[in-house]
């Protein structure tokens, strides 16, 4: 089993090492969707998956040679207390107990640990990748609820503005300095002033927005390609290393026992 893990690690870090020559050729990258973020939220509880089993099979599988050990120790070695246990048992009773015993100190001596910290690690990168999505999703939320308010706004005066001038003459300036024939005042402030204001603002908002959500998009991908073609390498080069110390060390238990 972990001799054909060993190939399968060998050739996907072979792989993922071709990930590192990602180039981003368009010249604006995609934002992110909710399917995107929903397929993150996914790759990242199945990495955590993947670590949570990958401990519990080291850890089951050194549990097991504990207990064979210890059960041999119980059943098969004939115990004295005037002399020791390996006088009063068979050969072949001693050998195999020696190579459970070589067995179990090997599994005690694989270095686990770095497997599971980089798997760890890369998933940690998985999350940071979905806290930047959402935070993009968040700009882009407000963009569009700011270009629905100006759309509002706007839509709002082009009525008032239709109602208002067909109905009165109020706010228009006539040659001649704001006076009629009769010498009345016409009021030359323009009577709408505040809403388009209001819209002129809300107009900045939105563009200021965009401009956000562009560069957030931008982020987002650059830091995705970034930690995935930094991370996900790590992650099949250090399953390949303990793998084939995994083949390596149960091989060297194999061979000197069948040397005895």
């Amino acid at each position: 089993m972990w001799r054909q893990m060993n190939q399968f690690h060998d050739v996907q870090n072979h792989v993922v090492q071709q990930v590192r020559g990602l180039v981003n050729r368009a010249s604006s990258g995609e934002s992110t969707s909710d399917l995107h973020r929903l397929a993150t939220r996914d790759l990242e509880a199945a990495v955590s998956g993947w670590h949570s089993s990958f401990n519990r099979l080291i850890e089951y599988y050194r549990d097991y040679v504990r207990s064979l050990y210890g059960w041999l120790n119980l059943t098969l070695l004939q115990i004295s207390s005037n002399a020791p246990q390996k006088d009063h048992s068979s050969p072949i009773v001693i050998e195999l107990t020696a190579f459970c015993d070589e067995w179990k100190q090997a599994l005690d001596r694989l270095p686990n640990t770095v497997a599971s910290e980089a798997v760890k690690s890369f998933m940690n990168v998985i999350h940071v990748i979905y806290t930047k999505q959402a935070e993009e999703l968040k700009i882009k939320k407000r963009a569009e609820d700011y270009s629905k308010e100006l759309e509002k706004k706007s839509r709002a005066l082009r009525s008032t503005e239709k109602r208002y001038y067909q109905s009165s003459m109020v706010g228009m300036v006539l040659p001649g300095g704001g006076r009629d024939n009769d010498g009345q005042v016409f009021d030359t402030r323009d009577p709408l002033a505040e809403k388009k204001s209001e819209i002129t603002a809300c107009r900045i908002k939105v563009e200021d927005e965009m401009m956000r959500h562009a560069k957030a998009v931008e982020v987002t991908r650059s830091m995705t390609l970034n930690n995935i073609q930094t991370g996900l390498p790590g992650v099949f080069q250090a399953l390949t290393g303990f793998s084939a110390m995994f083949v390596e060390a149960m091989e060297g238990v194999c061979r000197r026992a069948g040397s005895v």
